[in-house]
């Protein structure tokens, strides 16, 4: 499986950075571009629909979550595995480090490297959006 991390320091303590961007079912409250979400637990667990621009729909079922994380998957045409993991990680002196992970294999090899740059530009968009959530942009 591949991996993209992509992590940003902020001045702020992990709590203070888990209550905007920590809720599995609050992603608008950083996430401009979600028009609408929904939450509900299924047989599979707790499942995330999010309506997009254009009324495209991303369902997202949550796989693990912990004081300072969640990790969630969804189904993608492009991909056999897809693992998407936030969390914040406690600093020094009342900061923190976002940190996003995607854990991922495209179902076809060749597309490996340009699956990797989009994936790497989407989570360093989501970190700047999270960022100006927090008031750290």
């Amino acid at each position: 499986m591949h991996e993209v991390k992509v992590g940003e320091d902020v001045p702020l303590a992990a709590d203070a950075v888990w209550a905007v961007i920590g809720d599995f079912s609050g992603i608008r409250k950083w996430a401009g571009a979600v028009e609408a979400e929904r939450t509900e637990v299924t047989d599979k667990g707790k499942v995330r629909t999010l309506t997009m621009p254009g009324g495209r729909s991303v369902v997202e079922l949550l796989t693990d979550e912990g004081p300072h994380h969640y990790t969630y998957t969804l189904d993608r045409p492009d991909m056999e595995t897809y693992l998407s993991t936030v969390s914040v990680v406690p600093g020094t002196a009342g900061s923190s480090r976002i940190e996003l992970v995607v854990r991922f294999q495209p179902k076809d090899p060749a597309a490996l490297e340009a699956t990797t740059e989009g994936l790497t530009k989407f989570c360093r968009g989501n970190i700047k959006a999270m960022k100006r959530a927090l008031g750290v942009a």
